[in-house]
């Protein structure tokens, strides 16, 4: 690799994990305005969708003339919307910082489905990845109000126990992307029939369900979804770029830095507290994801020298 790509990786790598700390920021404020998942995710579907397509359509031509492309990006669509549509439900209900650790841990789930399935194995840096991974966060599953106050409250909370679903269902949409990716599909067609696809599987939901309230939100609410559209517009290329020119192992490695960069703006901006139990839990994620990214450069490795 060139200097001058050593050069570009940290400053992707930064933007990357910029973006991924303000997505969940950005959409506790949707939630908090009480704009709902059918219109984010339609909303944003579109919107990703066309602004996807001028960018890629500046670079080159894109070849969306395929159905196996639309099936594909349409099954990407279902298990991607999942999660989200989930996260933007539960965002209202957890801190940020928790958030944030708890679905940090998708490639540790990702390892974990691999090796069910056969496709990898067991390792001595996987297994402790994935002690200190399930470890730390479940250190977030105890409810830190219920050993300090008189009224019944359960001693693991419901809502974050909820959040746990999030990295498993992001981590079966990583399974199901690579493994079914359609042959000779560019990136940037994927990534456009990927968010397209969101939108229209979600907007008879948003009509039959939402209807014309969808359209009384505060005008700050639609600003809020022009904003987060940009962002993940603006995620995409970035990510795509950083997986192009720098591989998949690198591009993980921005998890470390939106965990980080979420937890400090969850504090400055929703006054969230960094106690004892959070520092501990963000530390042996984030330890984690360390031994994870090593032992799948270890792998990468053996496998080109073989």
């Amino acid at each position: 690799m060139s200097a001058l790509s050593r050069v570009g990786l940290i400053p992707n790598l930064l933007g990357l994990g910029m973006f991924w700390g303000l997505s969940p920021i950005v959409t506790k404020y949707l939630a908090m305005m009480h704009v709902s998942p059918f219109m984010t995710i339609t909303f944003s579907g579109f919107g990703v969708g066309i602004g996807l397509f001028i960018v890629w359509r500046t670079i080159g031509k894109v070849e969306l003339a395929s159905w196996r492309l639309w099936l594909f990006g349409t099954g990407c669509a279902i298990l991607l919307n999942l999660p989200f549509g989930l996260s933007l439900m539960l965002i209202g209900h957890v801190p940020v910082a928790t958030y944030s650790i708890i679905t940090s841990t998708t490639p540790l789930f990702g390892y974990a489905i691999a090796l069910t399935l056969g496709v990898e194995r067991m390792s001595l840096s996987r297994a402790a990845a994935i002690f200190c991974g399930f470890g730390g966060s479940a250190l977030l599953l105890v409810n830190p109000d219920a050993a300090n106050s008189s009224e019944l409250l359960p001693v693991i909370d419901i809502y974050t126990l909820a959040c746990f679903a999030l990295p498993l269902f992001y981590a079966l949409y990583h399974v199901f992307a690579s493994r079914f990716w359609p042959k000779g599909a560019e990136t940037g067609a994927v990534s456009i029939a990927e968010s397209i696809s969101s939108g229209v599987i979600v907007l008879p939901f948003l009509v039959l369900i939402d209807g014309p309230a969808a359209v009384e939100i505060p005008q700050i609410a639609f600003i809020a979804l022009g904003a987060v559209t940009l962002l993940w517009v603006v995620e995409r290329i970035t990510f795509f770029n950083l997986v192009r020119n720098f591989g998949p192992v690198s591009t993980v490695q921005a998890v470390n830095l939106s965990t980080v960069s979420s937890v400090l703006l969850g504090h400055f901006l929703f006054g969230e507290p960094i106690d004892a139990r959070l520092i501990v839990s963000g530390a042996l994620v984030l330890t984690a994801l360390w031994l994870n990214a090593k032992a799948e450069r270890a792998r990468k490795s053996a496998e080109a020298l073989a």
